[in-house]
């Protein structure tokens, strides 16, 4: 039989009134707590009715080596009424009781709310702003790709997947910071009064954190890490060695400020000690990732099976790719025996799928480029048209609607500028969309088998 338990912190800090009916509740099962963070920590117990109290110092902090004077005081003044000091966490203090008759703690009101709200000014109002703001940042960058080239965003599922990852992260720490102040606002009013400090229903919270938390797990799970697997191995490395470096300054942090507390350092000193370790291992991160980038891990895309260098004629060395793609310059005409590459890209995520193809050779730099775009909607698919059709007007570039019975089409494009057409184009049938470049005209009948190829399984 287990001597100990653990759960998570279903609470916010200041739910004080939550959390001490929770205690008391494990108490009356058996378990009496040990230690609190975003862990609770409980030893098993004879089952009894325990009075717990939460109470909050603003000279407390997880820095400290040792109480201070005045939280000193507090304990002893606590313990002459009759409560033992359980244990702490940043600001909050929690005590228990066996005995009926022990006095409150606290008796005012407003002298408990303004204890709770400067625990929360010191610790986690400015670390959640912090954190709202350092997502938020980070979800408009997502946003501003999206916004530049829609297609490649909904098909980039390692992309989606971070984009939704931030969003769930500012919907997270958006709710606690207004819940919070919702609850601020009703105990300032609760006090004025001349009552306590309301009692927060814990379902929401609860709930909210549930969600949350299955979302990112889903996120994760579902897209991100599918995602990396199908562009390449050596992704999903990337993605393993930054979520490892991460979890593993969050440990070292952890464990650094725990060894200088034994130790005795002051809690200046833990503090920049602290706050320089995360930023060096937070650089050392950054720094490997950016290294493990450009050592030239190549992905694997789907089809490539064999790949050889190539030396043209003044030197310049090209990789040549030989990837199934699914139309050829040779399927249209005839071709001169030249060290041609062939590539395909692949890009993924549930919404929509992007295979980019291109036929190269280095000499003399002809080539036949083109993309396939499938998407799952009929939403998203005129939001990418319009995004694929959209052009730089001060360049002169402008699609028009063209013959797309040649091509086996429901719909073509033709790129033109100034006036004068181009050889590239966009075709649409169902919920696909391809765009295509050739580097001379082609005739009637190659656009019919292009279409064909291109626009085959629609």
């Amino acid at each position: 039989m287990r001597e100990t338990k653990r759960t998570l912190m279903w609470y916010e800090f200041y739910q004080d009134a939550n959390i001490e009916e929770h205690l008391e509740n494990m108490a009356a099962k058996g378990w009496r707590l040990e230690k609190i963070g975003y862990l609770l920590r409980y030893r098993r117990a004879k089952p009894a009715r325990v009075r717990y109290a939460v109470t909050y110092f603003s000279e407390s902090s997880e820095f400290n080596p040792s109480p201070t004077e005045n939280e000193e005081t507090l304990r002893e003044y606590c313990t002459a009424a009759g409560w033992d000091f359980v244990a702490a966490w940043h600001q909050m203090l929690i005590f228990s009781t066996l005995r009926e008759d022990a006095p409150p703690i606290e008796t005012e009101g407003a002298v408990k709310l303004e204890a709770i709200h400067r625990a929360m000014k010191k610790n986690f109002l400015p670390s959640g702003f912090a954190l709202l703001a350092l997502f938020g940042f980070n979800l408009a960058m997502q946003l501003r790709l999206a916004e530049r080239n829609l297609p490649s965003f909904l098909a980039d599922g390692v992309q989606l997947g971070a984009a939704l990852v931030m969003l769930l992260l500012v919907c997270h720490f958006l709710s606690i910071l207004c819940s919070y102040f919702l609850w601020y606002r009703d105990a300032k009013r609760s006090v004025e009064q001349g009552g306590g400090c309301p009692k927060r229903r814990s379902r929401f919270a609860r709930t909210r954190q549930t969600v949350l938390l299955a979302a990112e797990v889903a996120v994760l799970f579902f897209l991100y890490i599918p995602a990396a697997v199908r562009v390449g191995q050596g992704t999903l490395e990337y993605i393993l060695f930054v979520l490892c470096g991460y979890g593993f300054l969050v440990v070292a942090v952890q464990l650094v400020r725990g060894w200088l507390k034994r130790r005795g350092v002051s809690a200046w000193t833990n503090r920049i000690v602290s706050i320089g370790l995360s930023f060096v291992l937070g650089a050392g991160i950054i720094g490997g990732s950016v290294f493990y980038a450009l050592r030239g891990h190549k992905s694997v895309q789907h089809g490539a099976a064999e790949t050889e260098v190539y030396v043209t004629r003044n030197g310049t060395e090209h990789e040549l790719r030989r990837d199934p793609l699914p139309l050829k310059i040779e399927d249209l005409q005839p071709i001169e025996e030249l060290p041609w590459s062939y590539e395909l890209t692949e890009h993924w995520s549930p919404l929509a799928l992007m295979r980019e193809g291109r036929q190269v050779e280095y000499e003399n730099w002809e080539s036949l480029d083109y993309g396939i775009f499938d998407v799952k909607t009929d939403f998203l698919y005129r939001a990418c048209l319009r995004d694929y059709l959209r052009t730089e007007e001060l360049l002169g570039l402008e699609y028009s609607a063209v013959g797309e019975a040649q091509w086996g089409a429901d719909v073509a494009y033709r790129l033109s500028m100034d006036g004068e057409e181009m050889n590239s184009w966009i075709l649409c049938r169902n919920r696909r969309i391809v765009s295509i470049a050739f580097d001379w005209t082609p005739t009637p009948a190659q656009m019919a088998l292009a279409g064909e190829k291109l626009l085959a399984g629609t």
